[in-house]
């Protein structure tokens, strides 16, 4: 793989972290002021919301390291906005599925949007059959949500329609919006989305999801550290900056190896997802996935710490950083859900129903 970015990927790289803020949070008070349809038109228009339609070759507008670069900006600005759901992994899952034009044209305009719906511990995409207990994760705005129907190795897209019935939850994550349902979805509620898909296929499309997610962990903890470290700088304690004690140092130092090290990981899943087989690109985003999950943990409590009282306060944005990386740790399996995977995977014990839908 070519480890540096092209110069195009730059001038994206750039332009999402501008678009990102003029969108983003700078304090939990802002998660009551951004103007949410805004935001979603910004993306829009600035072409962000396609990055994975397909072209007339069926090839994706952009790479998965492309999308990677525009998913860990607005990560890092905390952006209280559906993009990784709606506005990338649902149109891939539809692109991948041959679903109809009309549906990816009105996701990719951003004239609608559309959520995923998760198992109850949100592992996996959910199956029809375990609608009842499943979320809607990256609700915001949506009026249908897509699971799974079928069985593991050929994999049948469904979208369910989000009635009045699907509310919001509280949830760890402040700035996207999880719904759960009072009840399973009515049959005509639920239509299949083009033809079923092929192992090859899904695993392309996991391994893009467990990158996306590994991706917005980055961007918020690698913002999260660059503030906390100016933090330590300004900080007064006992007549010295509190950047100055060694202990604060190593908690930083070591944080931010954490940080690049997952960065890594996400660079070569992201470059993977394109141009490797789609088994082995789903075992380099697991990898990316699990290192991430375990820096989500241990950064974002370092970030609070170090921040000390102020840290701990609701006032305070350290919280939303923890909260938003944490629930993703959750999303499509925890460390140890990948680790088990890669290890089956690499001693030829693969368990499909584990991570398509299974009951």
């Amino acid at each position: 793989m070519l480890a540096l970015l092209t110069e195009e990927q730059e001038m994206l790289r750039d332009t999402a972290a501008q678009l990102a803020q003029s969108v983003g949070l700078a304090n939990p008070s802002d998660l009551d002021k951004v103007d949410r349809t805004k935001g979603w038109a910004t993306l829009a228009d600035a072409g962000l919301l396609g990055l994975r339609a397909r072209d007339d070759q069926g090839k994706p507008t952009a790479s998965g390291v492309e999308v990677a670069l525009v998913v860990e900006a607005l990560g890092a600005a905390l952006a209280p906005l559906p993009y990784a759901g709606s506005g990338v992994l649902a149109i891939e899952l539809l692109s991948l599925a041959g679903a109809p034009e009309t549906w990816l044209a009105g996701l990719t305009d951003g004239s609608s949007r559309c959520a995923l719906l998760m198992s109850e511990d949100l592992s996996r995409l959910a199956h029809v059959d375990e609608l009842a207990g499943a979320y809607a994760w990256d609700a915001d705005g949506a009026d249908h949500a897509l699971a799974v129907a079928g069985d593991g190795e050929t994999p049948q897209v469904v979208r369910v329609a989000l009635g009045e019935d699907w509310a919001p939850v509280e949830a760890a994550d402040l700035t996207r919006v999880l719904k759960r349902a009072g009840s399973a979805p009515a049959p005509g509620q639920i239509e299949e989305a083009g033809g079923p898909l092929t192992r090859g296929q899904f695993d392309t499309w996991l391994a893009l999801a467990l990158t996306v997610v590994s991706a917005d962990i980055v961007g918020a903890l690698r913002h999260g550290l660059e503030d906390v470290v100016a933090y330590t700088k300004e900080r007064v304690q006992y007549g010295v900056p509190v950047g100055s004690f060694q202990a604060v140092q190593h908690l930083c130092a070591e944080s931010l190896v954490a940080v690049e090290a997952s960065s890594s990981t996400v660079n070569y899943a992201a470059w993977a997802v394109d141009e490797l087989d789609p088994a082995e690109a789903l075992v380099a985003a697991r990898t990316a996935k699990a290192y991430c999950g375990t820096t989500a943990r241990t950064v974002a409590e370092t970030i609070m710490q170090v921040y000390g009282g102020i840290g701990q306060t609701w006032e305070h944005i350290a919280h939303v950083i923890a909260r938003r990386t944490y629930l993703d740790r959750s999303l499509f399996g925890d460390d140890a859900v990948q680790l088990s995977a890669i290890a089956d995977a690499r001693l030829g014990v693969i368990d499909m129903d584990a991570h398509v839908g299974g009951r």
